[in-house]
């Protein structure tokens, strides 16, 4: 099974966190607005007024639904990718196949737990300085950096909180309390989207690296002509 580059599904996932971040900064952004001036409407004309914050969210939720199902589709891929490519790189000690690195996502409780040991599990494989003859001890050397921990209990985190609260926006009807709301929500997720980005562009940098160390980078291109000195001719 040859290694196939998880570059292009990186740059997309990142891509995707990005603009998750971004639309998540803007609306914590927008939350201290209303707290600030709660009171800031729109005229809408015969009369009517809606509250400028309210539909200001509304826009940023409507870039959010697509770029959130683009992202998961896109990590998901990017997760597969990089689990194929475990096996040409000579990980030692996989736990998981890369259809179980997908599909653990999708059962309750479980997904608690082992999306975060394949992700865990694909960073040490994928280590480009370890010792191939000893491949199959490299989960006992150690474990993965400390942030991507963080990011996997504010991935959890941020889930919860933005169920519990999305009934409470939808119900209360007060603009300053809604705005505190979008404050630590947008803020979870903002750092949640960042952690991500490091999580992909680390494995994806060490899978190229120990790919490139096995000798599995090659030359795209065709081989150079022969070049013959004039004292090689007859």
């Amino acid at each position: 099974m040859p290694y196939r580059s998880a570059q292009t599904l990186s740059y997309l996932a990142i891509g995707g966190l990005g603009v998750m971040g971004i639309s998540r900064l803007f609306s914590a952004v927008l939350g201290l607005a209303q707290v600030i001036a709660p009171d800031q409407s729109l005229d809408l004309g015969a009369g009517e007024e809606s509250p400028v914050w309210l539909i200001a969210q509304g826009l940023i939720a409507l870039v959010l639904l697509p770029a959130y199902i683009f992202t998961i589709v896109v990590f998901l891929m990017w997760l597969f990718r990089v689990y194929k490519n475990l096996e040409p790189l000579g990980a030692g000690s996989v736990e998981m196949t890369p259809g179980w690195a997908v599909g653990w996502w999708f059962i309750p409780l479980a997904n608690l737990i082992k999306p975060f040991q394949a992700v865990r599990d694909a960073w040490l494989e994928s280590d480009p300085d370890v010792d191939e003859s000893m491949a199959m001890f490299s989960k006992v050397k150690g474990g993965a950096p400390l942030y991507m921990a963080f990011w996997w209990g504010l991935w959890i985190f941020s889930n919860i909180f933005s169920n519990i609260t999305n009934g409470l926006v939808s119900t209360a009807g007060d603009t300053a309390f809604d705005g505190y709301i979008f404050i630590i929500e947008g803020l979870l997720w903002t750092i949640t989207s960042l952690l991500a980005i490091f999580v992909v562009r680390d494995i994806t940098e060490r899978q190229e690296l120990r790919s490139a160390r096995r000798g599995e980078v090659r030359p795209t291109g065709p081989p150079s002509p022969p070049r013959f000195d004039q004292d090689d001719q007859p």
